[in-house]
Formats: C-alpha cells, structure tokens, sequence
C-alpha cells in the first residue's frame, strides 16, 4: 500500500513538473480564444471582421513570441546543464500538410498578379498569407505544448452558449446588448448575435455542436456533463435560428458523425441516446419561446421551420428517449455485451447509403427529371444558377475561370483571397440576374482554394485536414476527447461546400484540428478534466 501511494505521488511530481510554461501560456491562449474571441467587438456588427482579425493576429502573435522564448530559454538550459533537448520536434504527416499549405501560399502570393492583396486578403475575407502564416505558426506552438484541460473546455462551453442565446434572442427581436440598434431591416434580419450574419453564425454552431455532444458523451464529470448537456440545446437552438443553409448541411453530417464516434463503447452510445433527446427536445422548446412571443420572428427556412414546428419531431424525442432508457437499466445491473465494431460499421454503411442516396437524388432531379415539381425541396435537389442563393452561378462561372488559367496558374492559382478579380467579368450578369453588384467568393471553401491557391493549395489543405481526422480518431483511444475535436472539424468541412473561410470563425477551425493533432502526437497520455488517469 505504501509503494503504491509512493508511486502514485512520484507520478503527480512527474506530471506537475510536465506541465510547463510552455503548456500554460497554451491554455491561457485557448481560454481567451474560446472565452472572448467570439464576444468582442467594438462598434455592433460594422467592424465584427476587423475586429476580430486585429484581436486573432494579436493574441497569436503574442502567444507565438512567448512560447519562441520559452525555446530559447530550455535550450540554453538544456546546453547548460549538458542535457538533450530537441528545439525542432519530428514532423508528421499533418504537420508537413500543413507547411505545403502554407508553403504553396507563399509561392501564390508572391506570384500574383495582385499581391498586396493576396499577402493580406483585406480586400476579400482577410485570408490572405498573412493570415495563414499565423495559422501555420499556431499550429505548431498548440501541437507541441497543448495538455488536455477540462477547464478550457468548459469555458468554450459556456461563452458559445452564450453567443448561440444571443443568436436566439436576436431572432426573436430580442436585443439586450443593443448590437441591432441603428440598422436598416434587411441587416437586422442578416446578422445576430457577436458574430456576424447567418453564415458566420451556422459556421460557428456547426463548431460548437459536435463539441457539445461529443463533450456530453465522453465526460466522466457529473458538472461537465450538465454543462454540455445544457450546451447541445443552446447549440441547436442557435442553429436552427442562424437559418442558413450551410447549418442544414453541417446537421445532416453532425447526427451520425457523433452517432459513429458514440458508438465506440455501450456507455458512450447510451449517453448519446440521452444527448439526441435534448437536442430534439430543444426544438420543441424553441417552439415554445415563440409561441411567448407571438411568433416574432425573422421567419424561419422551410427545414428550419420544418424541424421547429412540425409534430413529425416529437418522434426522435420519444424514440431516442425510450432508447435511452432500455439502454440505462440494460447496463444498470450487469455488463452487457456490446459490438462496438459491428455498431460503427452498420452506422457507418447507413451514413454512407444516405449520402449515396442524397448525392444520387441530387444528379436525378439536376440533369435527368428537370421537370417534376419538387416543391419547397426545388432548392435543395435542383441544380441551377438560381441553386443556393445563386450559388449555383457562382461554382459555374469560377470552374470556368479557373479552366482559363495557364499551367502555373492551375497549380497555385490566383493568389490567396483574391476570387474578387477572378470573378469580376462576371459582376455585370451578377448583377442583372441576382442583383448582387459583386462578390469576393466562390460560395464554396474548397473551390475558392482552387481558384485562389490552386490545384496543389487545395490538395494540402485536403491532406491537412484528411490527416488531422484520421490522427484524431486513432487518438481517441488515448484521450476520447479527441472525437470532439475531429468532429469540430468535420462538420465545418461539411458546412463549407457552401460557406467560405473568415477570420471569425475559421481560427477556431484550425484550433480544433490543432488539438486534435496535439492528443495524437501525445497519444500515450490521457488526461480527463485536467487529471492523469
């Protein structure tokens, strides 16, 4: 008993004396990224880009120099006392991903025909070279000295459901902060909450989600589980009332994504049955709250409204809830035995088989029967110009473009954020046809890469990300969190076929598959809420 409790206290001093400065500036870092990042603003929503692309600039710039002279500081000490000590920590696949990302931006840039502007991207989204240096350079102070914190979690927890309230509030015409005061209708009904318009705000909920779930699935905290819980119904709400497309999309990938990653243990799938109760169940009470206020709304999307409203979504809550409970008094008395394999698998081929089918319905309805009458459902299955808000214009006129560019200019493109000059012969039938006198974007993350960072720029950012998903869930088996991390990351993959990059909410992007690569370079080590296990 003494040896083991001498053991035990050995390893607490081994692990206090792990947890460096290095590692702490890290964590503050994240509590300020997750804590504050997404509430500042300054002037309402006139500035909410800026603001928030000073604020990210400055915060990583500031923790980059610190956790730099940290190096310097172990290195010199480490050659003082003749011990070894690795500045450069051996690279993984992610990690050169992410260099031939930043790499083939370089080369972008300062090939471009405009290259003030693809060095800053202020006459875009900001996401110029500037910008992804700094991520390039977060990446690797995050994937060499982040620790797992349950408190940084929490803390993403709560602010996001405060913002997602926000959201909520805004929706309804509710304004505590004064932040729609001034605006014309057409604004007001655009933009919510810190964030921004409806697109930022789905961005941003399709970040949160995931981690609200996966949170709630994996804890062992009791208070960490009740803040989680609470957050997938603010989460949710949030998202329904961002009603963009891009939230549907990222919901259609987020339930069975999480549903997958859940069904790894008994526990985790019961606990995921609980959390699609209160997701569902939160509809129903957004339902409610606009009911209290006579339904003073900015007007709901026909699935958003659908999944509000309609009585077909009492089902999941019932259905999920019953499951829930068998599931609870199956495993209260005795072990079951459980199939995790074969339970990812059948979720994981049912997942495919829906995709296949969504996909399959898609190229039906857009080249083959153009003709039946679809409904509220035209939007959705019905390829056009008119598609997504005319984005269906968008994809089409930037493949043209994109076709027109010399060899060089397929492999690294027009330079990065630079889409506005790709896209201008077209800003005159733009305008005509949709009434939009420009725009900067594609519509579509991937296919704004290709055109602005061309063949081999979207490839290494495909690979980065491929990396950090595949990485993430083999870490899993060290510290589950991970899950959320790569969950994050899929579902804002998913939302951005039709959403674009900004410096509101992709910083938190390249956060999450930052941490995610962190747990599996440090796999061997699994920290619950803070503490060794």
């Amino acid at each position: 008993m003494k040896n083991t409790q001498k053991n035990s206290a050995a390893q607490t001093q081994t692990d206090e004396k792990k947890y460096t400065v290095a590692n702490s500036l890290v964590s503050y870092y994240l509590v300020i990224m997750f804590g504050f990042f997404p509430l500042f603003l300054t002037n309402q929503y006139a500035h909410a880009r800026t603001d928030k692309f000073w604020l990210y600039t400055v915060l990583t710039l500031v923790l980059i120099i610190s956790v730099g002279v940290c190096a310097v500081i172990n290195l010199n000490e480490a050659r003082r006392l003749s011990n070894e000590y690795h500045l450069i920590k051996p690279l993984t696949v992610t990690d050169i991903m992410m260099l031939c990302f930043w790499g083939f931006a370089v080369i972008s840039t300062f090939c471009s025909e405009y290259m003030s502007s693809a060095l800053t991207g202020f006459s875009a989204r900001d996401n110029g070279l500037l910008l992804l240096t700094l991520y390039m350079l977060m990446h690797f102070a995050l994937t060499r000295h982040y620790q797992f914190k349950g408190y940084v979690i929490a803390v993403y927890l709560i602010i996001s459901s405060v913002v997602a309230l926000l959201t909520v509030l805004n929706f309804f015409y509710i304004d505590p902060l004064g932040m729609l005061s001034g605006y014309d209708k057409a604004t007001i009904d655009d933009f919510g909450s810190t964030i921004g318009n409806k697109n930022i705000i789905a961005a941003f909920m399709c970040l949160f989600l995931p981690v609200a779930i996966m949170s709630f699935v994996v804890t062992k905290d009791k208070v960490m589980r009740i803040v989680s819980g609470v957050s997938i119904a603010f989460a949710y709400m949030g998202l329904i009332c961002a009603d963009s497309t891009s939230d549907i999309l990222g919901l259609i990938v987020i339930l069975p994504v999480t549903a997958i990653f859940s069904a790894r243990g008994f526990d985790y799938l019961r606990r995921f049955m609980l959390a699609m109760t209160i997701l569902f169940a939160s509809g129903k009470l957004l339902q409610v709250f606009s009911a209290a206020v006579g339904d003073n709304n900015k007007g709901f999307e026909f699935m958003q409204k659908f999944l509000v409203y309609s009585p077909v979504m009492y089902a999941p809550i019932i259905v999920f809830g019953v499951m829930y409970a068998v599931m609870y008094f199956a495993g209260k008395n005795r072990e079951p035995r459980y199939p995790a394999k074969t339970v990812q698998i059948v979720f994981g081929v049912l997942f495919a088989l829906g995709i296949t089918a969504a996909i399959g319905l898609f190229i039906y309805f857009s080249f083959v029967d153009k003709k039946t009458d679809l409904g509220n459902f035209e939007k959705l299955l019905r390829f056009s110009d008119k598609w997504g808000t005319h984005r269906g214009f968008m994809w089409r006129v930037s493949l043209e473009e994109y076709g027109k560019f010399g060899f060089f200019g397929k492999l690294f493109g027009s330079g990065p954020d630079t889409a506005y000059y790709v896209l201008m012969p077209h800003f005159e039938e733009l305008l005509k046809r949709f009434g939009d006198k420009s725009t900067d974007c594609a519509h579509n993350e991937l296919l704004n890469y290709l055109i602005t960072q061309g063949a081999l720029g979207l490839i290494a950012y495909i690979g980065f990300m491929g990396s950090v998903i595949v990485r993430g869930i083999k870490a899993a088996k060290s510290n589950p969190y991970a899950l959320a991390f790569v969950g994050a990351v899929i579902c804002y993959l998913a939302q951005s076929l039709v959403n674009l990059y900004n410096p509101i909410v992709t910083p938190l992007l390249f956060i999450f598959a930052s941490l995610a690569e962190a747990l599996s370079r440090n796999g061997e080590e699994h920290f619950e809420l803070g503490v060794r296990s």
